[in-house]
């Protein structure tokens, strides 16, 4: 074997422990030497090394198989290991149905609020608005020139500020279920 086919061997081999890095070192490396003792056998048999890489498929794929048996082949099948499965993907995907389109429906409703208080504002500067249109504070009448713009923007400022809080609290829901999974996956 030339030193071309070693470097080729050695680049595919490499973009499989990538794919393996969730697996314990012990593993990773038998799959890795399980992996080169097939690849060398092959290209002693006068296989050319990219058909036999080829035969393999693509690194990712042949790692996350390899990942995938073994989560198979750790995972606790057992009465109560099963239940907290259950439990944790009933929970998840009720949760997910209310909580997800409420944050989404929130943060559209206050970017609308906060541009259309915006919107008020201006044109409670530049214009004379009917009495029932304008932006109304505290008073039968409602804001007009200077003081309903700076009214519209600081109700602009607080529904955006709003927008923002219910996306970071959709960010925090999706991060707590995606670890609550990773724990899951890995049995603790």
């Amino acid at each position: 074997m030339n030193e071309f086919q070693l470097k080729e061997i050695e680049a595919y081999l490499k973009k499989v422990s990538d794919g393996l890095y969730q697996l314990p070192d012990s593993e990773r490396n038998e799959i890795l030497g399980e992996i080169r003792n097939h690849i060398h056998e092959a290209v002693d048999m006068q296989e050319p090394v990219q058909a036999v890489i080829d035969k393999l498929g693509p690194p990712q794929k042949l790692a996350q198989s390899y990942v995938n048996i073994h989560y198979i082949n750790r995972s606790n099948m057992s009465f109560s290991g099963v239940l907290n499965n259950m439990v944790f993907f009933l929970s998840a995907g009720l949760s997910s149905l209310i909580i997800v389109p409420t944050l989404i429906s929130f943060i559209l409703l206050f970017l609308l609020i906060a541009s259309a208080s915006i919107s008020v504002g201006i044109l409670g500067l530049f214009t004379d608005l009917p009495s029932n249109t304008g932006i109304m504070i505290g008073s039968e009448e409602p804001l007009t020139g200077f003081t309903a713009l700076i009214a519209g923007l600081i109700l602009c400022v607080i529904f955006f500020l709003l927008s923002y809080l219910s996306w970071k609290l959709l960010k925090i829901y999706a991060i707590f279920i995606s670890r609550r999974y990773q724990k899951l996956r890995m049995g603790k």
